[in-house]
């Protein structure tokens, strides 16, 4: 694509916030605006009020309502729909409208877009069915909201197919069904992914794009960090993420307690974090575990060359952004999901039997016994630590850009309310 385009974003969760999609966010933002193109984000407001900078439209959250992980709920209200327009006009044409999110700014975008002709790109990776089915307090009340909520504002094409799908997964699927046909294009990080869609039905052309890390912030890391080696002293495990059940930090402690040379440190900050703190000082794990609270990127990928392994204990993730910079660092992977196999290389990482904690905890004891592995399973990464480079999937985006705005073909600007 060789001329300037201008990319409205639309994500549900606002850049300054923590979690992998918002880091995906960053990292494409700053590539596309790199090379000349013009990108603004209609997003959430972030908890603490921080300053937005001109390039972020905010749109209103409903006052009393949080999403699982805390932070606001956008609804695609009239008002909303009033300041996004207002925003089109003000900041002229806008080419491309990219949504990275099914929720309620996803749903503003692609409704903005139809009533404005401007072609839909939809990201997908998000696994609400497998993590309301599993992690959701009351997992058919939340599944039947968020369908009841999407379905409202975005109509089904057709009768999705959901062969072997239990009650609650059909209800969840429903809406990223829903939202991927109302698109002209969707994106998706992982082939895995694109299966699931096209098994329930999707026929709309999906581009298999993982996300990727600034590569700038890599080069500089990597030229002014080197990676620690760890001898006669205890396995250092790195967890990284987003305090909440899905990524199952209370698990990891776990792990840690069962395997006595072992370290943990665990970055993040979410909703779980008392019940964090709680499970370190009931374990009397408080010499072994650190809580490390809240990091950027950098001090996140800084951290991965001074410890042995990341243990990755969520088993509902699509891709993990987190995987990508344990990669991109030569960081060994512990993991559970089969999926993310396509994304792990087989010669570094390990994946424990099952999800349980006895599964991880026998990983990392044959690793505290054996310190030998850690080189190999390093040396296996070397290979693919530039995968993740942003530079080598921007060219893919801009292809799907390009694709959307010459054969755009609105398969739903009827259904927009």
């Amino acid at each position: 694509m060789g001329d300037s385009v201008h990319i409205a974003f639309f994500t549900d969760f606002h850049p300054a916030t923590l979690g992998g999609v918002q880091t995906a966010m960053r990292s494409l933002c700053d590539s596309l605006r790199g090379l000349g193109h013009r990108v603004t984000v209609f997003c959430p407001p972030a908890p603490g009020s921080p300053a937005d900078d001109a390039d972020t439209v905010v749109l209103a959250a409903v006052p009393t309502l949080k999403m699982s992980n805390g932070l606001p709920v956008v609804l695609p209200t009239r008002a909303n729909l009033r300041r996004v327009d207002a925003a089109f006009t003000e900041r002229g044409t806008v080419d491309i409208v990219h949504a990275l999110t099914t929720y309620g700014c996803g749903i503003s975008g692609l409704r903005a877009a139809r009533r404005h002709g401007i072609p839909v790109v939809q990201t997908m990776q998000s696994r609400d069915d497998a993590m309301i089915e599993k992690y959701a307090p009351a997992p058919y009340p939340a599944a039947l909201t968020m369908r009841l909520l999407h379905g409202w504002f975005v109509p089904l094409r057709h009768q999705p197919k959901y062969d072997g799908d239990s009650r609650v997964a059909r209800l969840a699927w429903r809406p990223l069904i829903a939202q991927a046909q109302a698109a002209d294009r969707v994106i998706v990080p992982t082939r895995h992914f694109a299966r699931r869609l096209a098994a329930r039905g999707v026929d709309r052309p999906v581009h298999v794009v993982s996300n990727g890390i600034d590569d700038a912030l890599l080069d500089r890391l990597r030229t002014t960090t080197e990676t620690a080696t760890s001898t006669g002293t205890p396995l250092r495990a790195l967890w990284c993420g987003r305090l909440s059940a899905e990524k199952r930090p209370l698990e990891a402690i776990a792990v840690a307690g069962l395997v006595e040379d072992c370290t943990l440190d665990i970055y993040g900050s979410g909703p779980l974090a008392d019940r964090t703190r709680a499970a370190v000082t009931a374990a009397r794990l408080g010499d072994r575990v650190r809580l490390r609270g809240e990091v950027t990127q950098a001090e996140c990928l800084r951290a991965m060359r001074e410890h042995d392994l990341l243990l990755l204990t969520s088993d509902c993730d699509t891709q993990g952004m987190v995987l990508l910079e344990a990669l991109a660092m030569g960081l060994p992977i512990v993991y559970c999901d089969p999926e993310l196999s396509e994304t792990v290389p087989d010669a570094g990482g390990i994946r424990a039997a099952d999800p349980s904690v006895a599964a991880f905890a026998a990983v990392l004891r044959d690793l505290a016994r054996d310190r030998s592995r850690l080189p190999a399973l390093r040396a296996g990464l070397a290979a693919h630590a530039d995968e993740p480079r942003q530079s080598r999937h921007v060219a893919q985006i801009l292809s799907v850009y390009a694709d959307a705005l010459t054969r755009a073909e609105g398969p739903l600007g009827h259904g927009a309310r």
